[in-house]
């Protein structure tokens, strides 16, 4: 049942049980924060438990009381959930999430595309999983009143910086609460305080740090709806449908009978006037007769407006402020990029920030999270575009273009794949600051192994499990190189690093399975599983140099 705490009234919904949580009392004000998150949904809970996980102290600051109101993000791919695994949160898409496989576009009631996304044995989770964010939120909320490490304080609303430059001890936030106002002292912030981030807002006007990239005029409005459909979970594109000439519907099933119907407005309607319920109620009732199923009850749950952005900061940090997610980046959702995009973020940045927080490691690796995620996000804005683009052509020539293709599609075969979305996939940091490319990398040992900057493939193992399972919470040395030890000079490199503070796990991997797909010889994988070096056999000085490297200290 809903509840109420101190006049905060839940969310209405007809499917999820909202919870309101207790306005957290304010702090002592002389306490310095190790690091503050400004924003509790996401990629902020799941940005501070994994610095947990890395032995960080982290305080959450959530405005509001309760997670988010509506569904919003839907779609999570399998790069995701392999994140998610490391807080501990992913269970909750075991429990009730619908994997799926493929995509299915419409154009005058023919199918003229489908896209079959890989999937594979060796694969724990599907490519592409449905499940609303008030479910992946409470998980995280769950996973983090579980860790001591971890404290959210409910409303708890941050309203400006104060100082941030680095040539200071600490940054300082004002944060306003019901019981009045307090600064908070923290090493580091990280915004992840969502599309209006008014900290973003802030830094434009203070340091000239503005998004960069194009936003589009075409408006989508979200409706969520409780229907009984008897189709199967894939995503499902139906382009210039007779109800909505020149237009883009999509259409997603979510758990619990819910259906996601997203449908794009005539230039020259306002958000206000799209979402009336003689408007929602006509549309939706247009779109379900299209699909056959027209007078199958249905209820509204909840319904909003979006436009189309591909946008992102030029850097995601400033001084000791680190921005990740909506925060850093606006993208549109046509090829399930947003909150994916804000997870990577997550956990780039979470162990590079641990080993920083931690006197481990120069603030020079921070730098390498905006380097690194600043390129996964333009290449991203790159590939939306040409999907929104297509979804929603910004221009007469660009809809004439488009208007061809659909056309074409009818009968002609090869302009079929220009129908496809790019979905949201791990980047590779080839370019990398932190790898060590060696000659003895391009060995032929390595053929048909994983590239350096590339994120770890999971495996299903002979023995029960997967590879990424019980994957640490520092770097792994695999070693697929027959079980010989390593050499007494590797084995004191590896001590001194210990020594140091950071943490490394040495796995030999005998595994058939796995070394199909890796090959021989040894990989150096950092925390957040991406591939940082690799060799045939490793000595000392290569192990010395790739670990200095790997930590910015090189």
């Amino acid at each position: 049942m809903n509840s109420s705490v101190a006049g905060v009234t839940p969310h209405p919904s007809i499917y999820f049980d909202y919870q309101v949580y207790p306005c957290a009392a304010q702090p002592a004000s002389d306490v310095v924060e190790p690091v503050v998150v400004v924003g509790a949904g996401p990629v902020g809970l799941t940005t501070a438990l994994l610095l947990a996980r890395a032995g960080v102290r982290c305080v959450v600051l959530a405005a509001e009381q309760q997670v988010c109101e509506g569904s919003r993000a839907i779609v999570f791919t399998r790069r995701s959930l392999e994140i998610l695994q490391q807080t501990g949160a992913h269970s909750v898409f075991e429990r009730m999430g619908l994997p799926w496989t493929c995509g299915n576009s419409f154009y005058r009631g023919e199918r003229v595309f489908r896209m079959e996304t890989a999937h594979s044995p060796h694969d724990r989770f599907g490519p592409l999983t449905n499940l609303q964010q008030q479910f992946v939120e409470q998980a995280l909320i769950d996973a983090a009143a579980a860790q001591p490490l971890v404290e959210i304080r409910w409303g708890h609303r941050a309203s400006r910086v104060i100082d941030s430059d680095v040539a200071q001890p600490h940054a300082r936030l004002e944060v306003a609460t019901p019981h009045g106002t307090y600064v908070q002292a923290a090493q580091y912030l990280v915004a992840c305080d969502g599309a209006k981030s008014p900290i973003r807002s802030q830094f434009s006007q203070r340091h000239g740090l503005k998004l960069e990239g194009s936003a589009y005029e075409g408006r989508f409005v979200i409706a969520d709806i409780r229907i009984q459909l008897p189709l199967p979970t894939e995503r499902l594109a139906f382009f210039d449908p007779a109800w909505n000439p020149g237009n883009t519907v999509l259409m997603h099933r979510q758990p619990l009978d819910m259906w996601r119907i997203d449908y794009q407005l005539p230039p020259d309607e306002t958000p206000e006037q799209a979402l009336t319920p003689a408007s929602l109620t006509q549309r939706i009732n247009a779109q379900l007769e299209m699909i056959g199923h027209g007078g199958t009850p249905w209820t509204l749950d909840w319904c909003s407006v979006y436009s189309a952005r591909a946008l992102t900061l030029p850097r995601y940090r400033q001084g000791r402020v680190l921005f990740a997610g909506d925060a850093a980046h606006l993208l549109p959702i046509f090829g399930v990029r947003g909150a994916n995009t804000g997870l990577q973020d997550a956990q780039n940045l979470a162990w590079k920030l641990a080993r920083v927080a931690q006197g481990q490691a120069p603030l020079a690796l921070l730098d390498t999270y905006s380097h690194e995620r600043v390129a996964a996000a333009r290449e991203i804005v790159h590939e939306a575009g040409k999907s929104t683009r297509f979804m929603t052509p910004p221009t007469r020539g660009f809809r004439l273009l488009r208007d061809a293709v659909l056309s074409l599609s009818l009968t002609q075969a090869f302009v079929r794949p220009l129908y496809h979305w790019r979905t949201s996939r791990a980047h590779a940091y080839a370019d990398s600051p932190l790898n060590t490319p060696t000659d003895e990398t391009l060995s032929p040992a390595h053929v048909g192994g994983i590239a350096l900057g590339e994120p770890m493939a999971n495996v299903c193992l002979s023995h029960g499990g997967f590879l990424l399972d019980d994957f640490p919470a520092g770097f792994l040395l695999l070693r697929l190189d027959g079980g010989a030890d390593l050499e007494g000079d590797a084995q004191a490199v590896l001590q001194q690093f210990r020594a140091s503070g950071h943490a490394i796990e040495v796995r030999h991997e005998p595994d058939a399975a796995v070394q199909a797909i890796y090959g021989s010889g040894t990989y150096l994988i950092r925390p957040d599983h991406h591939i940082c070096a690799r060799w045939p056999r490793v000595g000392s000085a290569a192990l010395r140099q790739a670990l200095q490297t790997a930590t910015a200290q090189g």
